[in-house]
């Protein structure tokens, strides 16, 4: 005679099936919280706009500010693109808009106009996007020089770079999916 299996219960196929969905929505929270995200629908129309890959912008997001749209770094950037206000000034020039306060900078909107702007200007500017971020980074200057082999990059502004590179396919896939930032909302760190 063959040993039978043991029959499973309601209560263990229950206490199985919600263990299960715990921990994927506790995956889901985890991903949400180490990849936020906010303001998809501005940032994808402003990006396109811009010429610029939605994604790519969520990923420099995401290594300036975190999408915390109420940060100032040490240096005095401003916001989820965290521009300095004398960058602020002169894209407003560049545009034919008024000279932004420092308070504007914190907009979201202006704030995500401006960085697109921004990063589509230096795409212009120079080919190769991992210059364009190094000239977003620290600057143009910088990052000409470091174009023309004078020195290397910055650590900070290299690793910057490769964040940013491994960021892209994960906020590729966050923007196609925004949903699951509402089932599963970014916790602060």
């Amino acid at each position: 005679m063959s040993p039978r299996a043991p029959r499973s219960s309601p209560r263990v196929a229950l206490r199985t099936a919600f263990s299960g969905l715990a921990i994927l929505y506790l995956g889901l929270l985890a991903f949400t919280t180490y990849f936020p995200l906010s303001h998809v629908e501005s940032l994808t129309t402003t990006a396109e706009a811009s010429g610029l890959e939605p994604a790519w912008v969520a990923s420099v997001i995401r290594c300036e500010s975190r999408f915390r749209e109420d940060v100032v770094s040490v240096a005095g950037a401003i916001g989820l693109m965290q521009i300095m206000p004398s960058t602020g000034d002169w894209i407003a020039e560049q545009l034919g808009d008024e000279i932004p306060s420092e308070a504007r900078l914190f907009d979201p909107e202006t704030n995500l106009a401006y960085g697109c702007w921004y990063l589509a200007h230096l795409g212009k500017r120079y080919e190769e996007r991992h210059v364009v971020l190094w000239a977003y980074n620290a600057g143009p200057s910088r990052a000409e020089a470091w174009q023309e082999g004078e020195g290397a990059p910055f650590p900070e502004t290299a690793a910057y770079v490769e964040r940013i590179k491994r960021f892209l396919p994960i906020y590729r896939f966050a923007i196609r999916f925004p949903w699951i930032y509402r089932i599963a909302p970014s916790l602060p760190l």
